[in-house]
């Protein structure tokens, strides 16, 4: 399992990547969604509420048709039941009144109406606190409500103060023209079905002038999704403040297109990461495979195939570029395999290659061309007196043998040296010098010297 996961490992390095980035670009996409769903909600959201506003406010202006019957006539009340039902054109008024002197004298319809007449309107008796202060401390037109009616049900009470009076007369207040609308049938007129036919969840609501809590005043048929965009802004009718929210149908993580953008990027995030660790995988077995070609396995540095790829590149990529080529050979070392066997043979082989690779200068490469036989390649100037205590310090730690793995003689070995290009210019001539200087070396020295003559 661990092995797997080992293996595995770029494919989850680049999963992770790819997924942080696949879905930082989902989100974009999504949040981008959401802009244009908010975009187009605050359209419907400004239209609604235009049309909300110019409803009402074209109800309660009638009052001023009303308040001309008085401004006209000096105050004397004329026609009020010929111009009150002309203005009765729609089921959403319950009620046209005129109260001078703030006490109500004319109601149109009579019918039903009749508690109106000779009430107070600036007397908390009238039985509507809200409308009371309303009329008390406004001259503009103002609205109230929704508040209970005296008449029996809940409406708009919408009024305006009269004065009459000349340029050269002083204004003097002749009462008030009152109109109530029945709610929430007025709602009605604003077309807010329209809403719930698109599936937009609204809700408008006010601040109750009583208890300052929030009063729900209308709500859409569907229901708000939770993390759905909304948008909630007041709107000002006359002097009224209320209240409208508007939600989207859905949130964002319920629209198939955000799971599309999601599915997309975990699908795109996969299919990269498998041709990532396909990659690895490819580059891995070229490796191995280089390994296998170039590598020789029982002491892990350059084989003859490996070294001579290795020098046809240095000569190919720079010819002008010096290295050194050390042709090492172990002294008596069949002896050692057939004292102590094939395997302190290799035992010594490889600890041979360990020891070299710890004390020849660096960069350097190693390699195994037979089966006591090694190339060491020093590239650029050689530094004789670095090479040599190197190879002195490497003597000295062999010459301990191997006493603790059954092998206490010492390992010694022989060094030729051939310097490119200044001795050879193709690999047959380096090698041939090097070979000769390490014979040369091994017969004058055999294995009681192994260091090159500078």
């Amino acid at each position: 399992m661990r092995r797997c996961l080992k293996d595995c490992r770029h494919f989850f390095v680049a999963l992770a990547i790819s997924l942080s980035l696949t879905l930082l670009g989902a989100g974009f996409l999504v949040q981008r969604n959401a802009q244009m769903r908010t975009a187009e909600l605050k359209s419907v959201f400004t239209l609604q509420r235009d049309k909300l506003t110019s409803t009402l406010t074209k109800y309660l202006y009638k009052t001023q048709s009303l308040a001309s019957i008085a401004i006209t006539n000096n105050g004397k009340i004329d026609s009020f039941e010929q111009v009150a039902a002309a203005l009765l054109d729609d089921p959403c008024i319950q009620a046209l009144a005129l109260a001078p002197k703030g006490i109500i004298s004319h109601v149109y319809p009579l019918r039903d109406n009749e508690v109106l007449l000779g009430k107070d309107i600036l007397s908390y008796s009238f039985g509507c606190w809200e409308v009371v202060r309303q009329a008390r401390h406004s001259s503009h037109m103002v609205m109230a409500g929704p508040v209970p009616l005296i008449t029996g049900g809940t409406g708009l009470v919408g009024r305006l103060s009269v004065y009459t009076g000349g340029k050269n007369a002083p204004k003097q207040f002749w009462g008030i023209v009152c109109i109530a609308l029945n709610f929430p049938e007025v709602l009605k007129a604003a077309e807010l079905r329209l809403l719930d036919e698109l599936g937009l969840p609204y809700e408008i609501w006010r601040n109750s002038p009583y208890d300052g809590k929030r009063q729900i005043l209308a709500t859409g048929a569907s229901r708000e999704s939770r993390g759905a965009p909304y948008l909630e802004m007041p709107v000002h009718i006359l002097n009224a403040k209320w209240f409208f929210k508007l939600s989207a149908k859905r949130a964002w993580y319920q629209l198939p297109e955000t799971w599309l953008y999601i599915g997309f990027s975990l699908l795109l995030s996969v299919l990269f990461s498998m041709l990532v660790q396909r990659r690895h995988d490819m580059a891995l077995a070229h490796r191995r495979l280089e390994e296998i070609v170039y590598i020789d396995a029982l002491t892990g540095c350059l084989n003859r195939r490996g070294l001579f790829n290795d020098l046809g590149q240095r000569i190919e990529t720079d010819p002008e570029e010096k290295f050194s080529l050390y042709y090492l050979d172990l002294n008596k070392f069949k002896p050692i395999n057939d004292t102590y066997g094939h395997k302190a043979g290799d035992r010594v082989l490889q600890h041979f290659t360990a020891t070299m690779r710890k004390y020849a200068p660096k960069p350097h490469a190693l390699a195994r061309i037979g089966g006591d036989e090694f190339i060491l390649i020093l590239p650029g100037e050689n530094n004789v007196a670095r090479t040599r205590e190197a190879l002195e310090n490497a003597r000295r730690e062999l010459a301990k043998g191997l006493p603790s793995e059954g092998i206490p003689v010492a390992i010694t070995f022989s060094v030729g040296t051939a310097v490119y290009p200044d001795q050879g210019t193709d690999m047959d001539a380096l090698l041939s010098q090097a070979d000769q200087a390490m014979y040369r070396d091994k017969q004058s020295h055999g294995s009681v010297r192994n260091t090159p003559r500078g």
